[in-house]
């Protein structure tokens, strides 16, 4: 798996209709979802909740019961927890993808190694295949003049 690849397919952020800011506004009466402070026009911001890493690709991601307006002070402090969450379970996802994955490739009655074992093993197959140098040759480390 590369860098680029998710090991889950996640839900993909859309624009905001007026209607809906709107909607979620008088929902919590211009109040802060989280600290209820009054919040100030252009200075709170929408948030996801559960983030939309956390959900399915085929969910709505503008799902009004799951928006909610909150204050620039409370989504600087969200921010960060939410980035470790979300690290948190792609690090889970990819383990539970490589287990899949080596469980899918597993022959009958042998067991499988574990990633650290499989490593190992390319690890030695790769020096191991590595052509050894000639004695008396230019490639040969026993012999710089």
């Amino acid at each position: 798996m590369t860098q680029l690849e998710l090991p889950f397919a996640r839900c993909v952020r859309r624009y905001l209709p007026r209607r809906l800011k709107a909607k979620i506004m008088l929902r919590q009466n211009g109040r802060c979802a989280d600290c209820g402070t009054r919040l100030i026009l252009g200075f709170f911001m929408f948030d996801h909740r559960p983030p939309l890493a956390l959900r399915e690709a085929a969910e709505d991601p503008n799902d009004p019961d799951r928006l909610a307006a909150i204050c620039w002070t409370c989504d600087q402090q969200k921010t960060p927890r939410d980035l470790k969450e979300i690290a948190k379970t792609k690090r889970i996802a990819a383990k539970e993808e490589d287990h899949r994955q080596r469980l899918r490739e597993k022959v009958p009655g042998r067991p499988v190694p574990s990633r650290s074992q499989w490593r190992k093993v390319q690890r030695s197959l790769r020096t191991g295949l590595q052509p050894k140098p000639i004695p008396g040759t230019a490639a040969d480390p026993a012999c710089d003049d």
